[in-house]
């Protein structure tokens, strides 16, 4: 049987992750609420979210590496096994109902999770380039955050019933499930393989010049650097409110207020990734960009404002829906400056910078919460009498407080975006995937696409 190809292979692709997302939602919203429940702890809730993300971080420029050297179907068949191992190690821990001081258990199947995760997101995004055209980039983009969207509403919402009659450790294979459909969809499709893994035009085999090679090719490109500092502030910030949102909501809701918040937010996100799969973004997608981050700035600033479910779910529908249009305006800048075969390199750096803040605002976040954020607007005196008559009082207003600053500062990093020369001109620097190495960079790779009627999707990995 002849395999998928093409668009036909993206969808397709972008159906089996979708599933595996869903999966995913369900297993992330479960296991962060019995932690919270379990220790009252934003900190411990927080740990949780750290041990998730950093090992992944860590281990992206290797990742990137392997996505440029081998079968990029095959790397990502072998990533998605991996997270399954991981779902089914904490589904054992659930099962053997650790107390509290034993969740330290979860660490190390985290750790697996996270590096699995990080080779599985090193070779899928760097498959867009070879399915899709340029022009469809950010129709594509728009269709993966739509798929976000999906896992956003679903997965609450399908939690927040099914733990009514399932055990956590039950749920969580539900998300084990999912990753086996996830690598069915892999075996029906077929990726183009670059010059790099069919070994025409082969990485250097020094790991270190491969590992610096991302960080050589964003020197030639100011712009993209510009592009980076941009979204490492973005995703601060997002991690904050990430950690700040539960104990906020819980501070005046209860676990359905949550869950409808959180469903409400990835309705944001179906409906701005539906507008992006048929819109494709703005002409200049850096001020398409911009722009929503500035919007999103001010709906991320309503959470804060008054104790209210209403008023935090129409900030979190709108701050959502503002996302798709960020991301996949990025992304398709990205895969439209990038060549096809060096993309796991280039976007592994690109992970790394970008993404490193988050852990970092967990572990911060989590500790600013339990010491000073939660009791700030709760005990009399100081910052209660100035700032309680506008946000409320009460353990979570200070919370709130913070949402309001991260809201702000976000229109802010918007603003000084804009005046930017580098990255108004970041896509000049977005030749298509023909576009080739800068002259200030030495290639390992070229950016050559092995046509695939020479090259199987079952061909084995080139080291």
């Amino acid at each position: 049987m002849s395999k998928l190809t093409g668009w036909r292979a993206f969808t397709a692709l972008w159906g089996g992750q979708a599933v595996s997302m869903i999966g995913s939602g369900l297993f992330a919203f479960a296991v962060g609420v019995w932690v919270y429940q379990r220790t009252g702890s934003a900190t411990m809730f927080s740990l949780i979210l750290f041990f998730d993300m950093m090992p992944g971080i860590l281990i992206a420029p290797y990742a990137g590496v392997v996505a440029d050297r081998v079968n990029r179907r095959t790397l990502m068949l072998l990533a998605n096994t991996g997270c399954a191992v991981s779902s089914l190690l904490v589904a054992a821990i659930a099962l053997a109902d650790v107390s509290s001081s034993g969740l330290w258990l979860l660490y190390p199947a985290l750790i697996i999770g996270g590096v699995s995760a990080s080779f599985h997101g090193a070779a899928y995004e760097a498959s867009f380039a070879l399915l899709v055209e340029e022009k469809h980039l950010g129709r594509a983009n728009g269709l993966m955050q739509f798929g976000y969207g999906v896992a956003e509403v679903g997965a609450p919402l399908a939690a927040g019933v099914l733990l009514l009659y399932m055990q956590i450790w039950t749920l969580i294979l539900v998300d084990v499930l999912t990753f086996v459909v996830a690598n069915v969809t892999l075996l029906l499709l077929s990726i183009p393989r670059t010059a790099a893994d069919s070994g025409e035009d082969e990485p250097t085999g020094r790991l270190r010049e491969d590992l610096t090679y991302g960080l050589r090719f964003l020197r030639a490109k100011p712009g993209l650097l510009m592009l980076l500092v941009l979204f490492a502030t973005l995703n601060f910030l997002a991690s904050l409110a990430v950690v700040a949102v539960t104990p906020m909501v819980l501070s005046f809701g209860d676990e359905a207020a949550l869950g409808t918040v959180t469903a409400v937010g990835g309705a944001g996100i179906i409906v701005g990734g539906l507008l992006m799969t048929a819109w494709g973004g703005t002409r200049r997608r850096v001020v398409g960009l911009l722009a929503a981050t500035a919007v999103a700035g001010l709906f991320l600033a309503l959470y804060g404002v008054r104790p209210s479910v209403l008023l935090v779910a129409f900030g979190a529908f709108g701050f959502f829906f503002c996302l798709p249009i960020i991301n996949a305006s990025s992304g398709a800048i990205w895969q439209a400056s990038v060549p096809p075969a060096v993309q796991g390199r280039v976007f592994a750096v690109r992970r790394v910078l970008a993404q490193a803040s988050g852990p970092i605002a967990f572990i911060v976040g989590g500790l600013v919460i339990d010491r000073w954020l939660s009791p700030l607007l709760a005990e009399p005196g100081g910052a209660r009498d100035v700032f309680g008559p506008v946000f409320g009082t009460g353990q979570g207003r200070g919370i709130g407080l913070l949402f309001v600053a991260m809201g702000v500062l976000m229109v802010v990093v918007a603003a000084v975006g804009a005046a930017s020369p580098a990255l108004r001109g970041a896509e000049a620097a977005s030749g298509g995937a023909d576009e080739p190495t800068p002259a200030a960079v030495t290639s390992p790779a070229g950016s050559a696409v092995v046509p695939e009627s020479t090259q199987t999707a079952d061909a084995a990995p080139q080291g």
